[in-house]
């Protein structure tokens, strides 16, 4: 299997993208590697790398390559780099070009209608003065309650090891309860409390596989 980043990262060198796009490959195939290795993988989790990762190295190639053009000395080149100079003068520009080279479009289509899930998660504050980031360090997904809803804790307990339920308050959050990967992307999210607990626990054996057996 060829990470993306692999066959990139000789060109895709500007502004720090080659390295970034191989630690998101990175990140994005060692839970899954991790998965299969450990016998709890669902089906197809391996083929969700080819799905989303390649068209992220394809854009960066791409990307790569449009600064290269400006790069060269010929006449063309030098017409090209005083229009995107131009164009970085202005606020849209410099903004456009700061999300392509932070990756922060970078969107999965996860084939949900909730435009923050496939995207990377809000670093929200809890009430407790903690992010949600802070209790991503230890590599599992996230189930993250914000509704005080104790269904969610039952539904997070057979995926002991693999699944932190982290439950709290957020003042002014669009959702009130999100599921986030290992690789800090949003997989499940609902706005007005839980009323779709069969399409979680869908989107849980999708991504955490089979549940922990009862003892």
């Amino acid at each position: 299997m060829l990470l993306c980043g692999d066959s990139a990262h000789v060109h895709a060198s500007f502004s720090g993208q080659g390295l970034n796009l191989g630690i998101g490959d990175a990140v994005n195939l060692g839970r899954k590697l991790a998965a299969t290795v450990e016998g709890w993988a669902p089906d197809g989790l391996l083929d969700t790398y080819t799905s989303e990762r390649h068209p992220t190295g394809a854009w960066v190639l791409d990307w790569t390559r449009a600064q290269v053009a400006v790069m060269r000395g010929d006449t063309y080149s030098r017409a090209f780099r005083s229009v995107v100079t131009d164009f970085l003068g202005t606020r849209d520009g410099a903004t456009y070009f700061v999300k392509g080279i932070s990756s922060l479009w970078q969107l999965y289509d996860l084939g949900s209608e909730y435009p923050l899930v496939g995207a990377t998660m809000p670093n929200l504050w809890l009430n407790d003065e903690t992010r949600i980031s802070d209790y991503a360090h230890e590599g599992r997904s996230l189930l993250v309650d914000l509704a005080r809803d104790d269904r969610l804790a039952a539904l997070a307990r057979p995926y002991a090891g693999r699944l932190k339920l982290v439950r709290g308050r957020s003042d002014g959050a669009s959702v009130s309860s999100l599921l986030v990967r290992p690789d800090g992307f949003v997989a499940w999210t609902t706005t007005e409390g839980i009323s779709d607990l069969a399409g979680l626990e869908a989107v849980l054996t999708r991504w955490l596989g089979r549940q922990h057996k009862s003892r």
